[in-house]
């Protein structure tokens, strides 16, 4: 992978001296029935929709003519009845005009509840925006030919093409309709700093993080506590740990004859679930992990209730920081911890087969390549500025070409990428530098510890078979960590797992994997 972004802080490391301090929530299925009129596609259905539609757009006219062209975008959690999107929507839209785009962005109003289901809701209706955010729920619209192919484009392109790190240029190789510039969204373990610097095996897992001693400080940890790991439903924060070093390098693994087998069914599996099994009646697992969203995990971190938390690297640890630092002072700064050494060592393998959000441009506008001139445009130093930063005066002031973030900053959250390519970390205020250590160090060991997977996006034949094989997996998952299950019950799991679709999907893998 390209060092590029870490390379950029830690030049800004050298020329401050001073990276220490604060700093996005974290995150965040399937389309369901298209629900188009019986026999017809959304592509279909959508011609008198987005006639009707483009008439009342303001100032809507064919590009050439010198008039500026309305464009609708879809964000996420995004409505213009906030001021403060309101104002920075009007900033951004001016930056367009000054950079001699002739676009204006309208950020299209979504209702209350699940944006996945709205925006399919409304994309299946015929309404398709110009520009449309994803996460989840894009691939059967890329199936019926509503999603822009974006290979043209950024091939063409000023400054997304400088931008894309590795293993997105895989993604977007492997499925071209969903552009993300953004680090990659994994997650990595983190502790306090002063909890980790009172356990005597501190050193010893710092310096060699095998299983052995990582159990070693697990048991240092609990003492006092709800648990050691805090998680959020599922077992993914502390997977980021332990997959590799169980010899689960990648989705698909191939088995002692060299065939591929799925990792979650394989042997290397059962191994790791044998040890979450024991953590869990220890007591290191969250008893109550199953029931735990994002807010439990976030608030028991910080009330100390759990030692570790995962949270993806970058703005994600740069939040945990933050407040952890807030509630319990600067001893209370981050550390991050290594990935386990066993049969390998590395976080979660980098799923390259496709982004698993971003942004879409509607292969029906009739203003495709201004839709993606508004997407390169973030990618370049004022849209950067802008999109990172916020608003100037409410979020950050500048000085001499210093910049210093102000407190409202903490609740800003990029609305297109976090990518720092084209920003200059060296202008930020050593006294509000834009990531703290611990995100510094989560971005630097990421690039460290990042490997490719191999997984792929299923075939649409396959879908609905792999939901439901997924289904009794995390079902199968959830007993076996807590003790419902066991080791006498993996057999018939398996054969159940490959009765219900698992089996079909391996032979396909099998096919397509080298």
């Amino acid at each position: 992978m390209k060092k590029r972004l870490i390379a950029s802080l830690l030049s800004l490391t050298l020329v401050t001296g001073l990276l220490a301090g604060c700093g996005s929530g974290e995150e965040p299925g399937n389309a369901g029935n298209t629900g188009t009129n019986e026999g017809q596609t959304v592509s279909e259905t959508t011609d008198a929709s987005n006639a009707e539609e483009t008439s009342g757009q303001e100032a809507e006219q064919e590009e050439g003519s010198g008039e500026v062209v309305t464009l609708r975008v879809t964000l996420k959690g995004i409505s213009m009845e906030d001021e403060r999107q309101r104002a920075w929507f009007d900033e951004y839209n001016k930056a367009l005009a000054e950079a001699g785009i002739l676009a204006k962005l309208e950020v299209v109003e979504m209702q209350s509840g699940s944006y996945q289901d709205n925006l399919s809701l409304m994309l299946n209706s015929g309404d398709i925006p110009d520009i449309i955010y994803f996460q989840g729920g894009d691939q059967v619209f890329a199936a019926q030919g509503i999603l822009e192919d974006l290979t043209p484009y950024i091939e063409n392109s000023k400054y997304v093409k400088n931008a894309l790190e590795d293993f997105q240029k895989e993604r977007l190789a492997n499925y071209p309709y969903l552009l993300f510039v953004t680090p990659a969204l994994t997650p990595t373990p983190v502790i306090r700093t002063d909890v980790l610097e009172g356990c005597a095996s501190a050193e010893a897992v710092l310096a060699d993080p095998t299983i052995e001693n990582y159990l070693m400080l697990f048991e240092e940890l609990k003492e006092g506590r709800k648990a050691v790991f805090g998680l959020d439903g599922n077992l993914k924060g502390i997977n980021a740990m332990f997959d590799q070093a169980f010899g689960l390098t990648s989705t698909w693994v191939k088995d002692e004859s060299g065939n591929y087998v799925y990792g979650r069914v394989s042997e290397q599996s059962l191994e790791e679930l044998k040890f979450y099994a024991s953590l869990y009646q220890k007591g290191i697992i969250d008893k109550d992990y199953l029931s735990a969203n994002w807010e439990v995990k976030e608030n028991d971190f910080y009330s100390n209730n759990t030692a570790i938390i995962s949270g993806n690297q970058g703005a994600v640890i740069d939040l945990y920081n933050s407040n952890q630092v807030a509630a319990n002072g600067e001893g209370a700064a981050l550390t991050v911890l290594p990935p386990a050494k066993g049969e390998a060592q590395g976080y979660l393998p980098l799923d390259v087969s496709k982004e698993s959000r971003g942004f879409a441009i509607s292969a029906l506008s009739e203003h495709k390549d201004l839709a993606f001139e508004v997407l390169d445009f973030a990618v370049s130093g004022p849209g950067r500025i802008l999109d990172l930063m916020g608003t100037e005066g409410k979020d950050y002031t500048v000085e001499n070409g210093v910049y210093t973030l102000l407190p409202d900053h903490d609740t800003w959250y990029a609305n297109f990428f976090e990518t720092f390519e084209n920003f200059d970390l060296g202008a930020m205020s050593p006294d509000t530098p834009y990531w703290s250590d611990a995100a510094v160090s989560s971005a630097d060991m990421m690039a460290t510890y990042a490997t490719m997977d191999n997984a792929f996006v299923i075939p649409e034949e396959h879908i609905v078979n792999w939901d439901a094989a997924e289904t009794k997996l995390a079902e199968f998952t959830a007993d076996f960590v807590i003790g419902n299950k066991t080791e006498a019950d993996w057999d018939a799991f398996v054969e159940e797992w490959n009765s219900v679709g698992g089996a079909a999907v391996t032979e396909y893998a099998n096919t397509v994997l080298q």
